[in-house]
Order: structure tokens, then sequence, then C-alpha cells
């Protein structure tokens, strides 16, 4: 009995921490350029068009046509040009189950935050836990049929970018 005793009150001491794993996973930021060479711009100031995140050695995205798919680095650069990496650390891992609820979901084209379907970096902000903010679906930059979601919750890869860096996120370049 006093060995039991012991032994409980010994283990009270030893931490024990249950914690979700977590793991650095790289954002990949993509240019897309028109057919006359110029970048591509959704929004004033734009750089990125397209966004991805790792996942086990390839890249998770929502792609226009496909929707939610799993990519390898090189499949995912013929979709533009990766012009940055943006490490995030200390989230939670992408694990195996979470990711097959999101594989074949349908792209977004209305950019809604609140469906069952995804766009590029509405994917990429959920599995990061990024809040939305109100979206600018410009004239100079959408059709006219888009003015009608000005304003609702969102991210756009830009938006991705500056909230990483704003965190404090290390940025790196692709490797060539």
């Amino acid at each position: 009995m006093k060995i039991l005793i012991l032994i409980l009150f010994a283990s009270s001491f030893i931490p024990i921490n249950v914690v979700r794993a977590s793991t650095n996973i790289t954002v990949a930021f993509l240019q897309l350029k028109t057919p006359d060479g110029q970048v591509l711009q959704f929004e004033k100031n734009g750089q990125f068009a397209h966004t991805a995140i790792s996942y086990r050695g390839q890249w998770l995205q929502a792609h226009p046509y496909r929707g939610v798919e799993v990519v390898s680095y090189a499949k995912l650069n013929e979709m533009g040009s990766i012009t940055k990496l943006v490490t995030v650390s200390d989230v939670p891992e992408l694990t195996p189950d979470r990711v097959e609820k999101l594989i074949g979901k349908p792209f977004d084209r209305y950019f809604s935050w609140d469906d069952d379907r995804y766009y590029c970096s509405e994917l990429v902000g959920k599995l990061l836990n990024l809040e939305p903010e109100p979206m600018s679906f410009d004239a100079d930059y959408w059709p006219p049929d888009y003015q009608k979601y000005q304003d609702q919750p969102g991210l756009s890869p830009d938006d991705i970018y500056r909230l990483l860096r704003e965190k404090g996120m290390k940025e790196r370049p692709p490797p060539q």
C-alpha cells in the first residue's frame, strides 16, 4: 500500500502534455499571368492569384475546375508561378482524416465563406484558422456580376500573405 501511495504521489510531479500535434506547414503563393505577360490581379496592388497549403510532401488546393485536390509541386507550379512560400509554425497538423473530408469538394465560384464549397484562399484560411475579412470585388478587377459579393466575409491570397507576415511567419523563395 505504501508503494502505491508513493507511486501516485511521485507521478503527480511528472508533467503530462496532452496536446494536438503541431508542425510547420508551408503556404505557396502563385502569380498567374495574362496571355500578354501581365500579372493577373484580383485586387489593387495584388500580387497573388492562387494559394495552396502543404500536405504530406504535396499540396492541397481548391482548383477552379477540379475542386479540392492534392497535387505535386510540379502540378501546382503548372497553374502559375510559385513566387513565395511562407512557413507557418505552431498550427495543428493536417491529418488524413481532416483532409479526406475536403477532397472532391467543389470550387466556390461565389466566394462564400459559409457553404460546403471552397475557393483557394478560403480552404487555406480555414485550415490555418484565419478570420475572414470584408472582401473587395473592385469593378476594375472583377466582372459586374461580382459586385453583389462586395464586403462579404472571406480572404484573398494577398490577405493570407499579409496576415501570415504580420504574425511574423517566415518567407522563403521557391526552389529553382
